[in-house]
């Protein structure tokens, strides 16, 4: 099986499970990325979109559909995260297109801020990451240096290190989490309809 492949039998895997046990959380999918949307993401990163990345972008473009925006006094616009936009444990969100390129660009600034080489490679692209996007989360190297494209796993404070031999094997761990309804220490529970994670 291909890694397209791969990655598309692992989230199709997940939709169908949230379909059928957290409908709530099912409706934060996204619809899929556009021709415009990869060709945005493209120019944004200065990089080929790796096929299995644009292949789960091309299915849902990210978890955010529900997602708002807030107007402060100084009419500054904030995003608003909805819940049901963690689909992944420890409250994780799947990136669509523009969050990606949004946080490439965050994490490559705070590399040169850092002054820390290896903080955030050129290659490294985000994919899944935290609520709160500050903290931490899983990338796809698009530099296929290694047997396709392996995912790295970063955090605050420490620099990423290899999580994943694939996009798809990532996924597949994530579909595995739901059908057991646990993830390393992170169980899962559906309240009216959304999925949540919890912490033991």
């Amino acid at each position: 099986m291909s890694e397209v492949e791969e990655v598309r039998s692992a989230w199709g895997r997940i939709v169908h499970w949230l379909e059928a046990n957290a409908p709530a959380s099912a409706q934060a999918l996204c619809g899929p990325a556009t021709d415009g949307d990869i060709a945005s993401l493209h120019e944004a990163l200065g990089l080929d979109v790796p096929d299995a990345l644009e292949a789960l972008l091309r299915m849902n473009n990210g978890s955010t559909a529900k997602d708002t925006k807030q107007v402060l006094s100084s009419g500054r616009v904030l995003p608003v995260r909805h819940p049901d936009a963690a689909l992944f444990p420890a409250g994780m969100v799947l990136l669509g297109c523009a969050e990606i390129a949004e946080q490439y660009a965050k994490w490559r600034r705070s590399e040169e801020e850092h002054g820390i080489e290896g903080y955030w490679g050129a290659s490294w692209v985000p994919v899944v990451q935290d609520f709160e996007g500050q903290y931490y989360g899983f990338a796809v190297d698009a530099s296929g240096a290694s047997s396709g494209f392996p995912v790295l796993e970063y955090g605050e404070g420490s620099l990423p290190g290899e999580a994943s031999p694939s996009l798809g094997t990532l996924l597949d761990t994530f579909a595995d989490a739901l059908q057991r309804g646990r993830w390393d220490g992170w169980p899962a529970r559906v309240e009216r309809g959304s999925l949540r994670w919890g912490e033991e």
